[in-house]
C-alpha cells in the first residue's frame, strides 16, 4: 500500500494537502475526497497514548451542535492522565483538536446539528472496500491505522457488494494492484462524498477500515454526518 497516489496519475477525483483550506475543494463537482494531511500535537498523542493505555473500550455516539458535543467530549473524557512516569497529562489540547474538526466541519456546511461518533476499534469494522449511503462523512484517526481508499480510475465499481470487494489482482476484483491501495495516516481529517451528495449517485469514494497488525492493534477514529444543516 502506498501512502500517495503516484504523480503521473490523473488527479480528478480527490485533492490532498497540508492546507486545512483544501477541505473547500470537496465543493467541486470532480472531487469525491479531501484530505487535509497533518500531524496531531505531541500533547495530543501523548494524551491519547495514555487514554488508550488506561481507558475500557470508548463507544460514543453524540448528535449536537458543536459546542453540544464538546461539553459531553469534556464529561467523558478525563481532564487529565497520569502517564507512566508519574506526570500528568492534560486533555486539553485533544478537546481544543476536536473542536477544531467539528467547528470546520459545521462552518463548511453551515450545519447545526452534526452526528458524531468517536470509537476505540480492534478490528476491522468495515474490511470490505464499500461507500457510505451519506451525502458527506468526516474521517479522523487518532491513534492507529486510518482509512484506506481507492481513486476511482482504479477501481472495479462492479465489485462493490460482492465477495471481491475485498479481493486484489483477482478477475472480477475491485483493484488490480495492491499498490492502487491509498492510505491516510494518523491525525489526517478527510471529507468523503457518499452516495447520496447531489450528482454523486454511483461515485461515492470506495473505502475501507485496515486490518489490525501486531504493532498497531488498536484504533481511535472519529467519524462526523452532518444531520441538521441550512
Amino acid at each position: 500500500m502506498t501512502a500517495l497516489v503516484n504523480t503521473t496519475m490523473s488527479t480528478t477525483d480527490w485533492a490532498m494537502d497540508q492546507d486545512p483550506a483544501v477541505l473547500a475543494r470537496i465543493y467541486e463537482d470532480a472531487i469525491c475526497i479531501a484530505i487535509w494531511q497533518r500531524q496531531l500535537s505531541q500533547e495530543v498523542e501523548c494524551y491519547v497514548d495514555e487514554l488508550l493505555r488506561k481507558s475500557k473500550t470508548i463507544a460514543l455516539k453524540l448528535s449536537g451542535s458543536p459546542e453540544q458535543l464538546m461539553e459531553e467530549i469534556q464529561r467523558v473524557f478525563p481532564p487529565a492522565l497520569i502517564s507512566m512516569q508519574d506526570s500528568c497529562v492534560s486533555a486539553a489540547a485533544f478537546y481544543a483538536d476536536i473542536h477544531q474538526v467539528l467547528d470546520m466541519f459545521a462552518c463548511l456546511f453551515d450545519a447545526k446539528i452534526l452526528g458524531l461518533r468517536i470509537n476505540t476499534l480492534e478490528h476491522a469494522m468495515c474490511p470490505r472496500f464499500h461507500t457510505d449511503n451519506v451525502a458527506i462523512r468526516l474521517i479522523s484517526t487518532y491513534y492507529g491505522l486510518a482509512t484506506e481508499w481507492l481513486p476511482d480510475q482504479l477501481s472495479n465499481r462492479a465489485a462493490l457488494g460482492t465477495a471481491f470487494a475485498s479481493q486484489i489482482n483477482t478477475p472480477g476484483a475491485i483493484t488490480a494492484n495492491e499498490n492502487h491501495v491509498q492510505g491516510m495516516a494518523a491525525g489526517d481529517v478527510a471529507l468523503f462524498k457518499g452516495e447520496l451528495w447531489e450528482g454523486n449517485e454511483g461515485r461515492g469514494i470506495i473505502h475501507r477500515s485496515p486490518a489490525p497488525t501486531i504493532q498497531q492493534p488498536k484504533r481511535l477514529v472519529m467519524t462526523c454526518d452532518l444531520i441538521e444543516h441550512r
